[in-house]
């Protein structure tokens, strides 16, 4: 075990319900260098967790059955403190929807117009690696 504060392989859980945009973004973060697993609901983005804590979770807003804000609150109820990080990722760009993720406990919110070639820059931000 290192004494090292940054991890030479942050983990990173991509959670949407849109498995070509899963996909996408798993290929580009590993290519970045993260190890990246992908969820396709929030119950199952939840039992990842429970399995292994990543670093940092990108998660989707609005899903069917429980939609990413509930699934910030729950990651919350488990872990309070402030890792992982929760990045909201959404096309709903209402001050509400901001609003209630934070309130959920997500570190931020990034917009699905983000360019996804930009996402491991904007991750980098999080994790300081």
């Amino acid at each position: 075990m290192t004494t090292n504060s940054l991890r030479p392989d942050p983990k990173i859980l991509v959670v949407d319900d849109e498995h070509s945009l899963v996909n996408l973004c798993l290929l580009i973060l590993q290519q970045a260098g993260y190890k990246v697993r992908g969820a396709f609901s929030g119950k199952q983005a939840l039992q990842m967790v429970g399995d292994e804590m990543p670093d940092l979770i990108l998660l989707d807003v609005m899903m069917p059955g429980m939609d990413g804000i509930e699934v910030c609150r729950r990651i919350r109820e488990l872990v309070p403190a402030q890792r992982p990080y929760i990045l909201m990722y959404t096309a709903d760009d209402r001050q509400n929807t901001k609003t209630e993720s934070i309130n959920a406990g997500a570190t931020d919110l990034i917009s699905k117009a983000t360019p996804i070639f930009d996402l491991p820059e904007k991750i980098k931000t999080y994790l300081n690696c």
